[in-house]
């Protein structure tokens, strides 16, 4: 009858009345994080949609093309005005460079370097070992010098690398002149104690190598007069003086040469921009021309 199905209820209806545990709720109204949020928004501004039509994406990309020609215009005709960045940079390395140019005259300039005489007291050279630990053993005077290494061992005992000698006795400055000037004393001592570093070093590997070690050595062999500049020399014949301004000017030639470079490459920018101006606005042409048949206008 009418009544039975309108009154009754399906098994469905009785089940979910029945049985409210096992009843599937609906899906929670739940929002999205707002770090998911922003990567979906940034994702949907990113460019066109994957759907868009072919037509829309060579609009897009036409655009996108006239704006990047439009640059290359503007940067050309900026380069090719008289007062452009270019040129203006190009004017403050020519300034430096002048600079640079006058420090390396100054520089090339042979100053006297520091010079007083030192007695010709001879050097007897005594004990060199050569082992593990080298030593060597020299008396100036009656003045006796010790040098020896630092051993530098590896772990199963044998040793990784020769260390420098260092001065175990000695004292240096009963080896400067009573006479020497006050303003000179300290230059002096400092000049001697290098020197006879660098004989040490030298009578070391001279023992190593089986070279001959040099006969009757003195210590004026240590302070000889630089024949350029007029300096003491070390037991080397290298004159500190001289080797300082040496030092000064391939600083100033380096600096000389980077600013050369970078001149050079502020010049050739700013003629890459101005020929490359005639062929960019052929190409904006280009591009307004395919841009209009799609019906773009411009202002």
């Amino acid at each position: 009858m009418v009544w039975r199905k309108v009154f009754s209820k399906s098994t469905s209806e009785r089940d979910a009345e029945g049985n409210p545990a096992e009843s599937h709720p609906a899906a929670p109204n739940r929002e999205v994080p707002p770090h998911l949020a922003q990567a979906i928004e940034k994702r949907s501004a990113g460019g066109p949609p994957s759907n868009q039509d072919p037509e829309q994406r060579k609009l897009a990309g036409l655009r996108r093309r006239r704006v990047a020609i439009l640059f290359d215009i503007e940067q050309g005709e900026l380069a090719a005005s008289p007062d452009n960045p270019w040129t203006q940079r190009t004017d403050l390395l020519g300034e430096a460079m002048t600079n640079v140019t006058d420090d390396l005259v100054e520089a090339s300039k042979v100053e006297p370097g520091p010079c007083h005489p030192v007695p010709a007291n001879p050097i007897a050279i005594g004990a060199i070992e050569s082992g593990d630990a080298a030593s060597v053993e020299f008396t100036v005077g009656n003045n006796p010098f010790l040098y020896s290494e630092d051993p530098d061992w590896a772990e199963r005992g044998h040793q990784i690398a020769r260390g420098e000698l260092v001065r175990r006795s000695g004292d240096v400055d009963v080896l400067v002149p009573a006479d020497t000037p006050e303003d000179l004393r300290e230059p002096l001592r400092a000049h001697l104690g290098d020197s006879l570093f660098v004989m040490a070093s030298d009578l070391r590997d001279r023992v190593l190598d089986g070279e001959p070690l040099p006969a009757n050595p003195t210590l004026a062999g240590h302070a000889a007069p630089c024949p350029i500049c007029g300096g003491w020399t070390d037991w080397r014949g290298t004159c500190q003086n001289c080797a300082r301004r040496n030092a000064r000017i391939m600083e100033l030639k380096r600096e000389e040469g980077r600013l050369l470079d970078e001149r050079s490459r502020e010049a050739e920018e700013r003629r890459r921009l101005i020929e490359g101006l005639p062929l960019a606005r052929k190409r904006l042409r280009d591009v307004e021309t395919d841009l209009a048949r799609l019906g773009e206008t411009f202002d």
